[in-house]
C-alpha cells in the first residue's frame, strides 16, 4: 500500500444517518479508511442495516480496498445499538448473577451470529472492567462483577464463543475502567493503584481473554500513574507496547476508544492524538465526530508517516495485524444466512430467569398479592421504556395492574402496591424520586432495578428491591414473573453493596 492508503486503514469512523452519505463514501474512497462504527443514528431496522453494510462494503471493494471493519457496541443489557429484529441478551452483570460460564458463551456466540447475519464483523464487547468503585458513572452494571476471577472466567468465555461464531471482539477498556468515579466521555480519569494491584484487580481479566483467543482490544482514556504518569493508556507506549504487547504478549488488533471523548479531545487535539495513539502501538483509531475533524486526523497521520514522525515499518506491521483480522472476520462482504431467532430468545430468557435477584423483601411484598398495583418508570429515558414492558408482562400474570409514566398519577390514587422500575445508568440517578415515593407509600413500595444495582445505596431504607440488571425484554419478563409468583428468584449479587450486602447475597 501507499503511505496514504496505509494511513487510512488505521481509522474507524462514524457517520450520520441510515444510508450511505456522500461524506462517508468520500472517506472510504479518498480517505482509504479501514472501517466504520454504527450507532443508533445509523439504525432503523435489521433489514436496513443488512442493506447498509452491503452498500458500505461495495464502496470499499470498488475502491480497491480490503473489506471494512463494520463495528457496533452490542453488549446486551443497557448498551445495544440494535434492538429490533435481533435478540437483546441480558447484560454482563445479569450473566454473572446467574453465574454460568455457559451463559456467557451462549450470549457471545448468539450475539455474534446475529451481527454476522447483518454484515457486522466487530463487536466492541465484552466489558472486562472490574467494577470496584460503587460510584463509577460509566461502567457499573455493564461489568460482570467486582471480582477479577469472575470477570476473567465469564469474559473469556464470551469472547472465545463470539469469535468462534465469526465476529472479532474487542474486550474493553484496557487496562481497566472499573476503579474510577470519572466518566472519560467528560474528563480525564486517573487510577492511582500500584502495579501489583492493577495486575491483580484489573488486568487479569484481559490476560484471560487473550489466552482464550480474543483477537481485539479497546483501550481506556485513563491515566495510570504507576504505568505512565503523563499519558492516558490510549496514547502511552508504556501501556500499549511495553505492557500489552511485550509483557502480556498480545498480538491482536488494538482499537482506541472514541477519540471524540473529552478525556482526549480536550487535551491533545484530534490530529496529534491520532498520531500519538498509533505511535504508542495502537492499530485502529476510532475517530468519531464531525467530518472535518475526521479528515484532520487522517491528514495528520498521513503527514506523520510521510515525514517519518510515524515509523512506516511499524505502520506496515500494524497494517498486517489489521489485514490478518480482516481475513478472518471480514473476508466475506456479504451478510451470513439468517439466524434462529426463536432459539436465541429462549436462551436469553433462560439467562434472565436464572439471573433476577431478590435483594431485599423485608415487607414480604414479593410475590405481589392480588389487588391494585401501579407500575411506574423513573430514571433514564435514553433506553427502551422498561416500565411499560414490565407492566404489560405483569398485567398478563396478575389482574389489577396499571402502567403510568407520571409520578403525580401514582400519588393521587390509593394502591395496594406501587412497583417502581428504576432505570439508572449511574448509581446516583433516580434516588430522590424513589425516596419521596417511599415516604408516600412505605411498605407498599417495590423497586425493580432495571439498571445499576448500586442505586440501592441511594435509598437504603426501601423495604423491597428486586435486581433485574437491565431493561432488555428477557430481564423485564423475568422480573414480572417473580413479582407475580411465577418464578423463584435464583440470582445472587455479583457485586458488593457496602455496607448493605456482600457479593453473593440474595434475600
Amino acid at each position: 500500500m501507499s503511505l496514504s492508503d496505509l494511513a487510512g486503514q488505521h481509522f474507524l469512523l462514524d457517520f450520520s444517518g441510515p444510508e450511505v452519505t456522500p461524506e462517508v463514501e468520500r472517506l472510504i474512497r479518498d480517505g482509504r479508511i479501514g472501517g466504520v462504527i454504527l450507532f443508533a443514528k445509523n439504525i432503523r431496522s435489521a433489514s436496513q442495516v443488512r442493506g447498509l453494510t452491503v452498500d458500505l462494503q461495495g464502496i470499499a471493494s470498488a475502491a480497491g480496498l480490503p473489506p471494512l471493519f463494520i463495528s457496533v457496541d452490542q453488549e446486551g443489557g443497557m448498551v445495544n445499538r440494535l434492538t429490533e429484529g435481533v435478540t437483546v441478551f441480558p447484560g454482563a452483570m445479569s450473566i454473572a448473577a446467574a453465574g454460568r460460564t455457559g451463559d456467557a458463551a451462549a450470549a457471545g456466540r448468539m450475539t455474534a451470529l446475529e451481527l454476522r447475519a447483518l454484515g457486522i464483523n466487530v463487536n466492541h464487547a465484552p466489558v472486562l472492567d472490574v467494577n470496584t468503585d460503587t460510584a463509577n458513572p460509566i461502567i457499573g452494571v455493564r461489568a460482570f462483577a467486582d471480582d477479577p476471577d469472575e470477570v476473567a472466567r465469564l469474559g473469556a468465555a464470551y469472547a472465545a464463543a463470539a469469535q468462534e461464531a465469526g465476529v472479532l471482539t474487542t474486550p474493553k477498556h484496557f487496562p481497566g475502567h472499573g476503579a474510577t468515579p470519572v466518566d472519560s466521555h467528560l474528563d480525564l480519569p486517573w487510577v492511582s493503584k500500584d502495579r501489583p494491584r492493577l495486575r491483580e484487580e484489573d488486568i487479569e481479566p484481559f490476560a484471560a481473554a487473550f489466552a482464550a483467543g480474543a483477537g481485539g482490544l479497546l483501550t481506556a482514556h485513563i491515566v495510570y500513574p504507576a504505568l505512565d504518569p503523563d499519558l492516558p493508556a490510549t496514547l502511552s507506549p508504556t501501556v500499549v507496547t511495553t505492557l500489552l504487547r511485550e509483557e502480556l504478549g498480545f498480538s491482536g488488533v488494538v482499537f482506541t476508544d472514541s477519540m471524540e471523548m473529552k478525556a482526549i479531545s480536550a487535551r491533545w487535539g484530534r490530529g496529534p492524538a491520532a498520531v500519538m495513539a498509533l505511535a504508542a502501538g495502537g492499530d485502529v483509531v476510532m475517530a468519531c465526530g464531525a467530518g472535518e475533524v475526521q479528515w484532520a486526523s487522517i491528514e495528520a497521520v498521513r503527514r506523520a508517516a510521510e515525514e517519518g514522525t510515524l515509523d512506516a515499518a511499524a505502520l506496515r506491521r500494524s497494517a498486517a495485524r489489521i489485514a490478518d483480522a480482516k481475513a478472518r472476520y471480514a473476508g466475506t462482504t456479504r451478510p451470513t444466512p439468517a439466524f434462529e431467532k426463536e432459539a436465541h430468545e429462549a436462551t436469553a430468557q433462560e439467562i434472565a430467569d436464572r439471573a433476577v435477584t431478590l435483594v431485599r423483601n423485608e415487607a414480604d411484598q414479593i410475590p405481589l398479592r392480588a389487588g391494585r398495583a401501579a407500575v411506574l418508570h423513573v430514571g433514564s429515558d435514553a433506553w427502551v421504556a422498561a416500565a411499560p414492558r414490565l407492566g404489560e408482562e405483569l398485567a398478563t400474570l396478575l389482574p389489577g395492574v396499571t402502567v403510568t409514566s407520571e409520578v403525580s398519577g401514582v400519588t393521587a390514587r390509593p394502591w395496594d402496591a406501587v412497583v417502581v422500575v428504576s432505570l439508572s445508568w449511574r448509581s446516583y440517578q433516580g434516588g430522590d424520586t424513589i425516596a419521596a415515593l417511599h415516604r408516600e407509600f412505605g411498605d407498599r413500595l417495590v423497586v425493580v432495578g432495571a439498571g445499576n444495582p448500586y442505586e440501592l445505596l441511594r435509598f437504603p431504607g426501601v423495604p423491597t428491591y428486586l435486581a433485574a440488571y437491565g431493561p432488555d425484554p428477557a430481564s423485564m419478563r423475568a422480573a414480572a414473573k417473580v413479582l407475580a409468583g411465577r418464578l423463584e428468584p435464583r440470582g445472587r449479587l455479583p457485586v458488593a453493596l457496602p455496607p448493605l450486602y456482600p457479593r453473593g447475597h440474595s434475600a
